[in-house]
C-alpha cells in the first residue's frame, strides 16, 4: 500500500465530510481540490446532491471547481475496480468494499435538478430572490445591474439633481470632494446605503464630534479673537530674529492675520504646535518658542504668543473636528437626496444591484414569517455550506452564511448519516478585496463565532494547509521571513510555509522600489486613453525584468522545472 505524503493526509483529514471545519490554506496548498474531494466524498457518503451549497467568490472559481468535480466524478464512473479503490484510498476513504455507489456519482450530481449548487454568493442569491420574488418584495423579472449599467444610472440621477439643486445637496458636497465628479462618491454611498438609513440633525453630529450645538465657523473666530493684533506684532519682530524664527515670519505673512479661523489656524499650527512625530503630538509651544533671546528682548510678546500659542493647541481639535461634522452633514444631505432617487430609478427599470442582491436574501432568510418556509422549500434544504475564500467575504455575506446556517449541527431533518456541517477554507495573507467590502478581520472573528456556536454539537475544528506545491523553499522561507515578528502580528497565526518540491531549487531578488514618473505629455488623440507611458514604472520595470530574463538565457543559467527538484 502507498504511503501518503504528509501534505495529502493534511488535505484527507480537511476533506473529511463528517465534521465542521475551517480550514486556513496557505497559497499552492489545494484548496481547490480540498473542495472537490469534500464534495465528491459527501457525495459518496450518501448526500443528496441538491443539499449541498459551495460558494465561491469568483465565477471562474466556480467553473473550475465544478469542471473538476465532474471530471474526477466521470473518470471514477468508467476505471477498474483496483485503480478505483486506489482512487479512493488516496481520497481518504476507508469503506472501499461497495464501488457501485462511485460509480453512479457522475450520473446523480448530472441529474440534479438546476445542477451542483456551486456559485457565487451573487449567483446564489439572485437564484433564490427569482425563486421567491413575493416573498422578498422584488420585482417578478429582476435584472441585475452590471458594474457601467449602474455607473450611467448614476450619472443621469446625478445630473437631475444638480439641474434641480435647490436643497444644496450637490453644491454642499462638491465643496468637500476632491474627485473629478461625484459617481464614484455616490456608488459608495449606495454600497453604504444602511448607514443612510436615519438622517441626523446637524447639532446631533456636532455632538458626535464633541461639539456644543450650533457650534459653527462663526464660534471657532470668536475664540481666536485678537489673534491679529498679536501677529501684526510679532510679523516684524520674528523677521528681525533668528534663522527659525525669520522662517515663521515668512509663514506668517502668508495668511490674512483677520481671516476666518478656518484659514488661519492651519498655519499657526505648523510654527506654534510640535509635530505629529513629538514627544506630545500637536502640543502647545508655549515657553519654547520665539528664542530666549527675543524672549528676554520683548517680554510683553513673548506672553501674548504663549496664549496664542495655548490657543492654538486648544482650537485644533475643535478646528478638525467642525470640518469632519461638516463633511458628515454634507454626506449625510446628500445621501438624503440621492438615495430614494436611485431606489425610485432602479425599481422603475426592474433592476438590482449587487448590494441589493445580499441586502434583499439577508431581508428574506430574516423574516421570521417566511425564511423557514424558504429554506425548506429551498430544494428541501441545506445540509452542507462550503465557502471558498472566505478572507475576502465581507461582513453582510458573512451574515447570509449564518442565516443558512442556523440549525447547523442540529440533526434535525439531516439526510443520510451525515451530520450537517459547515466547510470554511481561506487565507488572512491573501485578502484583496477590502475595496468591495471584505474585512479580512472577520474571518478570525467568524471562526471564533462558529467554533462557540457549534461546541454543544462537537464543534468546529481548526486545520490548516501549510504545503505549498507551487514553490521551491528559498521562495518560502522569503515570504516566511518577511512576515516575521511584529509584521505578521495582524495575521493572528503562525507564518509557516512547507515546500512540497523540497528539492527545488529556487532564488530571491530584491530591486528596488521604481518611483512613480512625472505625468507624460499628451500624446495622438488617436492614442487609447487607458494606455501608460512608456516611462510608466509598470513598463520600466517589465523591460528590466525582461532584461535580466534575457540575459539569463545568454548566460546559460538554469531554470529547473519542479519536476527536476521532486
Amino acid at each position: 500500500m502507498t504511503t501518503l505524503h504528509p501534505a495529502t493526509l493534511a488535505q484527507n483529514r480537511a476533506a473529511n465530510p463528517v465534521s465542521s471545519t475551517w480550514l486556513s490554506a496557505n497559497a499552492g496548498s489545494g484548496k481547490t481540490r480540498v473542495l472537490t474531494d469534500r464534495v465528491a466524498r459527501l457525495l459518496l457518503a450518501g448526500v443528496d446532491p441538491q443539499n449541498i451549497l459551495c460558494l465561491t467568490y469568483t465565477k471562474a472559481a466556480a467553473s473550475e471547481m465544478q469542471n473538476r468535480l465532474f471530471q474526477r466524478l466521470g473518470t471514477w464512473s468508467m476505471l477498474a475496480d483496483g485503480f478505483l479503490r486506489e482512487e479512493l484510498r488516496g481520497l481518504g476513504v476507508e469503506d472501499l468494499s461497495d464501488l457501485s455507489d462511485a460509480r453512479t456519482l457522475f450520473a446523480r450530481a448530472s441529474e440534479t435538478p438546476g445542477g451542483l449548487k456551486i456559485q457565487t454568493i451573487h449567483s446564489f442569491c439572485a437564484a433564490l430572490l427569482r425563486r421567491f420574488p413575493l416573498e422578498a418584495g422584488v420585482s417578478l423579472g429582476f435584472t441585475e445591474m452590471d458594474g457601467a449599467a449602474q455607473a450611467h444610472l448614476i450619472a443621469d440621477i446625478l445630473d437631475r439633481l444638480a439641474e434641480n439643486d435647490t436643497g444644496g445637496c450637490i453644491s454642499g458636497v462638491a465643496r468637500y470632494h476632491a474627485g473629478d465628479d461625484l459617481g464614484a462618491l455616490a456608488k459608495e454611498v449606495a454600497k453604504h446605503r444602511l448607514a443612510f438609513q436615519s438622517a441626523p440633525s446637524r447639532d446631533e453630529i456636532l455632538g458626535r464630534y464633541g461639539l456644543s450645538p450650533g457650534y459653527s465657523a462663526a464660534s471657532l473666530d470668536k475664540e481666536l479673537l485678537g489673534a491679529g493684533a498679536i501677529l501684526r506684532a510679532a510679523v516684524p519682530i520674528l523677521a528681525a530674529g533668528s534663522a527659525s524664527e525669520q522662517k515663521v515670519a515668512a509663514t506668517l505673512r502668508t495668511v490674512d492675520p483677520d481671516g476666518p479661523a478656518a484659514t488661519v489656524l492651519p498655519v499657526l499650527e505648523g510654527p506654534f504646535l510640535f509635530g505629529k512625530t513629538a514627544a506630545t503630538p500637536f502640543g502647545s509651544k508655549a515657553g519654547k518658542f520665539p528664542t530666549k533671546r527675543t524672549r528676554a528682548a520683548h517680554p510683553g510678546l513673548a506672553d501674548d504668543l504663549d496664549h496664542l500659542t495655548d490657543t492654538v493647541e486648544r482650537l485644533r481639535g475643535r478646528r478638525l473636528a467642525l470640518e469632519a461634522a461638516e463633511k458628515s452633514h454634507a454626506l449625510h444631505d446628500f445621501a438624503t437626496a440621492f438615495l430614494p432617487a436611485y431606489e425610485a430609478a432602479k425599481q422603475a427599470r426592474g433592476w438590482l444591484d449587487f448590494d441589493d442582491l445580499i441586502l434583499r436574501t439577508t431581508a428574506l432568510l430574516s423574516d421570521p414569517s417566511v425564511a423557514a418556509w424558504v429554506l425548506y422549500r429551498l430544494d428541501g434544504g441545506i445540509d452542507h455550506v462550503l465557502v471558498d475564500e472566505s478572507q475576502d467575504t465581507s461582513p453582510a455575506q458573512w451574515r447570509i452564511v449564518e442565516l443558512l446556517t442556523q440549525e447547523l449541527g442540529s440533526g434535525e431533518g439531516a439526510r443520510a448519516d451525515v451530520p450537517r456541517t459547515l466547510f470554511v477554507v481561506g487565507d488572512k495573507k491573501q485578502s484583496i478585496y477590502s475595496f468591495q467590502g471584505a474585512d479580512a478581520d472577520a474571518f478570525e472573528r467568524m471562526q471564533a463565532a462558529f467554533t462557540e456556536r457549534l461546541r454543544p454539537q462537537g464543534g468546529l475544528q481548526g486545520l490548516s494547509l501549510a504545503h505549498s506545491f507551487r514553490s521551491s523553499p528559498a521562495i518560502l522561507a522569503a515570504v516566511d521571513a518577511t512576515f516575521e515578528a511584529d509584521a505578521g502580528a495582524d495575521l493572528g497565526t503562525d507564518m509557516r510555509h512547507i515546500a512540497f518540491h523540497d528539492a527545488m531549487p529556487g532564488r530571491v531578488d530584491l530591486w528596488p522600489v521604481l518611483p512613480k514618473a512625472d505625468a507624460p505629455e499628451d500624446g495622438d488623440w488617436t492614442d487609447p486613453v487607458d494606455m501608460p507611458a512608456p516611462s510608466a514604472a509598470s513598463n520600466v520595470l517589465a523591460d528590466k525584468i525582461a532584461g535580466e530574463v534575457r540575459r539569463m538565457i545568454d548566460a546559460g543559467t538554469v531554470i529547473a522545472h519542479p519536476k527536476d527538484g521532486a
